[in-house]
Order: C-alpha cells, then structure tokens, then sequence
C-alpha cells in the first residue's frame, strides 16, 4: 500500500510539471524534488511536506526487495489507512491544481 500511495503522489506531481513545462517530467521518484519542479513546493502545506517525507522512503519497498521486510514491518493497517485518507487528499489537492 505505501509503494502505490507513493506511485499515485508521484504521477500527480508529473502532470504538474509536465502542464506547467509542457515537456516529458525526468525520471526521478524524490517527491519533494519533484513538487520543486512542479513549481508548488512554496504552495505546500505542513502536513502535505510531511506526507511526502512519510511516501519517500516507500518506494523502495517495491524497487528493492532487500529493504522490503524492514519497510513492510513500519506498514500497519492503521498506518495504511491514515497513508491512503492523506494520499487522497493530496490528490485531490493536485487536481485542483490542474484544473486552473
């Protein structure tokens, strides 16, 4: 659940930057890098800093399996949820952004 919340927080923060560039975003995965790029990293909240910290980590899960069981072991249900309901709103939140 931590890799696909990461995923979705990543491909939203790509079609940020690919209306606001008009060019293909680079293949990079470090969420706060990629809000700078997107040119709304002054616009984020606290608590949107604070998601996209929690995501980073996660995309390792499923890239590097040697880091899976240390990862998996931090991935409770509640924790998940909390992950997802925050994903969520984030998304929302770039959609937002898109429709301008």
């Amino acid at each position: 659940m931590g890799f696909i919340c990461h995923l979705i927080a990543e491909k939203a923060l790509k079609a940020v930057i690919a209306s606001v560039t008009d060019e293909v975003p680079p293949k990079n995965h470090r969420l706060i890098k990629l809000a700078a790029l997107a040119q709304i990293d002054d616009e984020l909240s606290d608590e949107q800093i604070a998601l996209l910290a929690k995501l980073q980590p996660l995309q390792i899960e499923a890239r590097y399996p040697s880091y899976k069981e240390r990862i998996t072991a931090t991935l409770t249900t509640e924790y998940c949820k909390e992950l997802l309901a925050e994903t969520e709103e984030f998304l929302c939140w770039i959609k937002s952004k898109l429709e301008k």
